[in-house]
């Protein structure tokens, strides 16, 4: 086995994975091999990738559940921009399931992800949610 990835880039890895379940939720095996395809470093860290998004798929109703009753007044899950819902959906289950990822990593992980990855408000949009997410 060749260089191993960090827990971070495994999460960026799980983020995609999730993001790509809107389009494609049976297609999960497809979805991890083309994973280990293009970035072979990726294999190091699959099972914890295969545990969160399996898991997202598994509580997705629940997850959405979740989210939704942390939205500021007037929000719809449907409001949210695909990859900041990707991104909940992943924290929520790590903050929810896993129970190795302790809940201020999730958080921040999550909020380093929608910098990268959202629109520029997406950050403390995920930030908030998640707050009230952990105040429950």
């Amino acid at each position: 086995m060749g260089k191993k990835i960090s827990r971070s880039e495994a999460r960026r890895e799980a983020f995609k994975l999730i993001f790509e379940l809107n389009q494609h939720k049976d297609e999960l095996e497809f979805l991890f091999e083309n994973l280990i395809e293009e970035h072979p470093e990726a294999e190091s860290a699959m099972p914890y990738i295969k545990e969160v998004v399996s898991g997202v798929l598994a509580h997705y109703d629940e997850l959405l559940d979740i989210i939704s009753e942390n939205l500021a007044s007037g929000w719809t899950v449907e409001r949210i921009s695909k990859p900041a819902r990707a991104i909940l959906m992943l924290a929520v289950y790590e903050i929810k399931y896993a129970d190795d990822v302790p809940e201020k990593v999730a958080v921040n992980e999550a909020v380093e992800i929608a910098k990268e990855f959202d629109e520029s408000s997406g950050a403390a949009f995920v930030n908030g949610v998640l707050a009230g997410v952990l105040k429950k």
